[in-house]
């Protein structure tokens, strides 16, 4: 059970990871693109495109599966509070192992963030509240761990693409070369009147 439980979360963080990668690389493209359309006409583009995208994928999936636990995080504290209804005093460790047993049973991805060792010595009647902010500020942390990863791996990938860049100079040098011929026709013009003047 906790198994297949666990096997769907992670398909579902893939799969959502993989349709925001899309939409980030898109994104990415479009706006290189605009900004100069030879970026994206470049080896290193595509290589260092490849590469990001499974850095991407890899921190967009991480980053919806721990939002999907922070989701649960409200009904893991009402379930553990239905747990220990009809308990009193301090929290020891049989009670701690059988309310972590009974949590990861019913939310195997919000047991992979508790540690009830933690909690001995505290009230039972605060066990729940206790869980509830300790996988709420573990999730916090950890999801602005990933914001920063992925702004990290596009600022080093944009960086790489613009450096490697081929310079948008191919207008420049029809003008120039244009210039150029038009400067040599009106010499070689100049010249002709200025031989058959001589002759005269």
């Amino acid at each position: 059970m906790i198994f297949f439980s666990l096997i769907s979360t992670a398909f579902s963080s893939i799969f959502y990871g993989i349709i925001a990668t899309v939409a980030i690389m898109a994104i990415l493209y479009a706006v290189l693109r605009a900004i100069n359309k030879s970026i994206v006409q470049t080896p290193v583009f595509y290589i260092t495109g490849a590469i990001l995208a499974i850095l991407l994928l890899i921190q967009t999936s991480l980053l919806i599966g721990a939002m999907q636990a922070k989701g649960t995080a409200d009904a893991a504290q009402e379930y553990v509070s239905g747990l220990i209804e009809n308990y009193q005093g301090v929290v020891d460790s049989r009670e701690s192992r059988q309310a972590i047993d009974a949590l990861t049973d019913e939310f195997p991805i919000i047991g992979n963030f508790v540690d009830l060792t933690a909690f001995y010595g505290r009230s039972i009647a605060d066990l729940p509240t206790s869980i509830h902010a300790t996988v709420v500020d573990f999730l916090n942390s950890y999801i602005w761990r990933r914001i920063g990863w992925l702004l990290g791996i596009l600022f080093v990938g944009c960086l790489i693409v613009i450096m490697f860049a081929k310079p948008n100079n191919e207008y420049g040098h029809r003008q120039i070369d244009g210039f150029a011929s038009r400067h040599e026709g009106r010499r070689a013009r100049t010249g002709s009147r200025q031989r058959v003047s001589r002759r005269r």
